[in-house]
């Protein structure tokens, strides 16, 4: 393996799959990607199994820093996951576990929150705007002038968790109706596969049915995954609704998992925005010009996301600290 420092890598955990992309530190360029499930094993070593793979690929050249995005809540200074519900981690020194496992600085950012720093990276210095991710939780991350908005708490964006329906389905976080329970990956699937069992005439197969199934029924025409997928937009309009009201943003961008259907996906979420603006001047004024924006299937920002996080770090020498320092708040 060469020591030229020529790599940085980025490295997303989401909730069923770990991506992660090597780019050149220089040029930028994309030098390897990989993508795995995760298999149930310790979360560290699954993000520096990734790693290796991708400094296989790149051609054995030794990384100058890792970015890891996570879910959940994110002490960026120690590098330490916790909350993360909808991965079974608990409370984890992943960016100094990662580090001693591959002998490279690591930085730890949420990965919504990363996402929305490649955004930054890719616009203008001063930009306002929210990253929306849907996939296996929801959440989002808002740049106000070029800063991020993390909160007192550090759980500033946490959408998934804000009530969509009153005593719908209890969450991992514990509480009811959260906005992950009727409109997240696992919950379009669930919720397919119960109207399916009360046989409801569909082309989806019952047991079987995934987010990406009832998207592509619904893109082909299926009546009951198109009605699914209306009830998924209207629950997302009113977050991302919420979101413009509340922040005063003109742009907000809608990645992950669930989003890779593209017009199945985004159209009811737009129907049901357009139709608030119809009924409300407020509202109108608010969502005028139209403020959402869908990445392309293969943006991956959470691993690009992690690559700004990686150079970020690495300018500014901050790497997180060694796991006997890792702070207990």
């Amino acid at each position: 393996m060469s020591d030229d420092g020529g790599l940085l890598l980025g490295i997303d955990v989401g909730g069923t799959k770990i991506a992660g992309i090597a780019v050149d530190t220089r040029s930028g360029e994309r030098r390897a990607e990989r993508r795995v499930p995760i298999d149930g094993g310790p979360l560290e070593l699954q993000v520096a199994d990734v790693a290796r793979g991708l400094m296989n690929g790149a051609g054995d050249a030794r990384p100058a820093a890792i970015g890891i995005a996570v879910p959940g809540l994110v002490d960026t200074g120690s590098g330490v996951m916790r909350l993360a519900v909808n991965v079974e981690a608990g409370e984890l020194a992943i960016g100094p576990l990662v580090a001693q496992e591959l002998g490279a600085p690591c930085f730890v950012e949420h990965d919504a929150r990363a996402a929305a720093l490649w955004l930054l990276d890719r616009g203008e210095p001063d930009d306002s705007l929210a990253y929306l991710s849907v996939g296996t939780g929801i959440s989002a991350a808002v740049v106000l002038g070029g800063r991020l908005v993390r909160g007192v708490t550090g759980l500033a964006g946490e959408v998934g968790h804000t009530q969509a329906v009153e005593d719908g389905p209890v969450c991992r976080c514990g509480l009811r109706g959260c906005l992950e329970m009727v409109a997240a990956g696992p919950a379009v699937a669930r919720i397919a596969n119960e109207r399916l069992a009360r046989g409801e005439p569909s082309s989806l197969q019952a047991g079987a049915t995934g987010a990406d199934a009832v998207y592509r029924a619904a893109g082909e025409g299926d009546a009951l995954a198109i009605e699914i997928a209306n009830e998924v937009g209207v629950h997302l309009a009113r977050a991302i609704r919420g979101i413009v009201l509340l922040y005063g943003i003109d742009r907000v961008v809608i990645g992950g998992g669930m989003s890779r259907a593209g017009e199945p996906f985004l159209r009811p979420i737009l129907d049901e925005l357009e139709r608030e603006q119809a009924a409300s001047p407020l509202i109108s004024h608010a969502l005028t010009p139209n403020p959402v924006e869908l990445l392309p299937p293969d943006a991956d920002p959470g691993a690009w996301g992690a690559v700004v996080v990686a150079r970020a770090g690495l300018r500014n020498r901050v790497p997180v600290a060694p796991e006997g320092e890792v702070a207990d708040a």
